[in-house]
């Protein structure tokens, strides 16, 4: 029996905490490491595991990749072009985009690896992949591993790695560090209020992200 996908049941909650008191300053701080990592926002831009399109959006000409319809519909609406699929398998053509984000989808990938090689095969050589996640040794890691033992159907099955442990996924998928930037350095249990990000790895950030080029042929 396949597993119900939580994303497809209850996408409406799942997408109204980024609007509540606490996800708000969560998802503002980290549009702005977004934006600080990635000014070219007219580029045709990727986004596998776009859920319901909240960082696909403030793109142009954006495409969204994802496996949960009823997320996908909310996408659709916020101007996202959408397809149903697999990060692992993309349905799309070989060097098709200049460049691909997977913001907060590593940890819910079947295979990390596999999409990551998938998000290099569709760049273009000198195209760049940005990796947005929540390091698993951070305390925000550890707060959303309590979650998942306590049941949580959004991570129950979600898996966090290490800055060092994405970043040696994606050496071997053939995407090169490029730069980094980092934010959600606040207690995860204290009042949370928007934060700058800073440009280089923190240790015990909340919310890391990796610039990565394709390395062109020589």
């Amino acid at each position: 029996m396949v597993e119900a996908n939580p994303f497809d049941l209850m996408a409406e909650e799942y997408d109204s905490w980024y609007d509540s008191d606490r996800g708000r300053p969560v998802y503002e701080s980290e549009l702005k490491c977004l934006f600080a990592l990635v000014p070219e926002r007219h580029l045709p831009v990727l986004e596998i595991g776009v859920g319901t399109g909240r960082f696909a959006m403030h793109f142009q000409r954006a495409f969204g990749v994802d496996p949960a319809f009823s997320a996908l519909k909310i996408a659709r609406n916020r101007g996202v072009r959408c397809v149903n699929g697999a990060g692992e398998y993309l349905p799309f053509r070989d060097e098709a985009f200049r460049m691909v984000l997977a913001i907060a989808t590593l940890c819910f990938a079947d295979s990390p690896q596999a999409l990551f090689d998938e998000a290099c095969r569709v760049l273009t050589p000198g195209g760049c992949a940005v990796v947005g996640f929540i390091p698993g040794d951070s305390p925000w890691g550890l707060l959303y591993e309590k979650k998942k033992r306590e049941g949580s159907p959004f991570y129950r099955n979600a898996r966090f790695s290490t800055f060092d442990e994405i970043e040696a996924m994606a050496e071997k998928a053939g995407l090169h560090s490029e730069s980094v930037a980092s934010t959600l350095m606040q207690d995860p249990a204290g009042p949370l209020r928007v934060e700058e990000p800073s440009n280089r790895y923190v240790q015990g950030a909340g919310f890391v992200l990796l610039r990565l080029e394709r390395k062109r042929s020589p």
